[in-house]
């Protein structure tokens, strides 16, 4: 296609594009131009690509070298499908996963988007998982009590910032359990995600603590009127007692003080205890928010 151009997108209004292209491919996208900045800044293998009809932002994409593999993704906006901007885009994409020195992609595509799963899967990906989307409408519940296990206190990260060492070592034992899971983050990549995102705040960060130990935490990415729950992590020895109920109801009733209209979280389809726990709480199905996990060769296959 001569008139299809693809960039890396560096500058605001080159992320502003991409964000665009975002949301009019998926109309409920929670991407925000503080958070692709702080992105750039921390990941040096790491590109945004913007794909343009002539001067029409109509597709984007971005690619992140993890270790073995690299986290990919591509959006073109609906009414431009079907004309070869998705091909030249995963195109675009692999030679940079192969700059990058990575042999394999992963990436996500929505249940409920079929026709990009199966653009995925003419092109050598097939599924390695996926993640089960829930919800919790807040207008529609009281406000929990928090009720920790007996010995166990939850704080916030307002009230103890000094224990980022400690939480991270139970964060380990969680990535290496959830089923799936392939690899653990390195303490920087570990603090960017969970702790520094502009996305999250500390008040809204909770810590488990039995005496002055860190047994479990759980935090929250705010987007607008919603909140994202992200891992919900308690220490192997303290698993099944009662911290990870008491962590979510934590952030249940911080949101609900808060004013967010719902809560999301996802779970990998694997992980029944955490999928029992929100169901529990009062969270219900949200497919349209759930995904399936993705993985293909860099090179072209033909």
């Amino acid at each position: 296609m001569d008139d299809l151009t693809i960039s890396r997108a560096t500058t605001d209004d080159e992320l502003g594009a991409l964000i665009e292209v975002r949301r009019r491919a998926t109309p409920d996208e929670r991407a925000t131009l503080e958070n692709l900045r702080f992105d750039l800044e921390l990941n040096v293998q790491l590109a945004f690509v913007v794909a343009r009809l002539v001067d029409e932002p109509v597709g984007c994409g971005f690619v992140r070298a993890w270790d073995a593999l690299a986290a990919a993704h591509i959006d073109v906006v609906p009414e431009h499908r079907r004309r070869g901007i998705g091909s030249a885009l995963l195109a675009d994409i692999r030679e940079r996963a192969r700059g990058f020195g990575n042999d394999t992609l992963q990436g996500e595509v929505r249940e409920s988007d079929p026709e990009s799963r199966l653009f995925l899967e003419h092109r050598g990906f097939v599924q390695v998982g996926g993640e089960k989307a829930v919800a919790l409408d807040l207008a529609t519940i009281d406000e929990p009590e928090v009720d920790p296990p007996q010995g166990v206190r939850i704080v916030t990260r307002v009230d103890k910032p000094d224990l980022l060492d400690e939480m991270y070592a139970v964060g380990v034992q969680a990535d290496e359990d959830i089923p799936g899971s392939e690899e653990v983050q390195t303490f920087e990549q570990w603090r960017a995600h969970e702790i520094d995102r502009p996305t999250r705040r500390p008040e809204l960060c909770f810590i488990a603590l039995a005496g002055d130990e860190v047994v479990g935490y759980a935090a929250l990415q705010v987007f607008g009127d919603e909140a994202h729950h992200g891992l919900t992590a308690t220490r192997r020895d303290w698993r099944r007692r009662g911290v990870a109920s008491a962590l979510k109801r934590a952030e249940i009733a911080a949101a609900k003080r808060a004013g967010f209209r719902r809560l999301l979280t996802e779970s990998e389809e694997r992980n029944e205890p955490m999928r029992r726990l929100n169901e529990k709480l009062g969270y219900v199905a949200a497919p349209e928010w759930s995904m399936v996990v993705m993985q293909g060769p860099v090179t072209r296959q033909t």
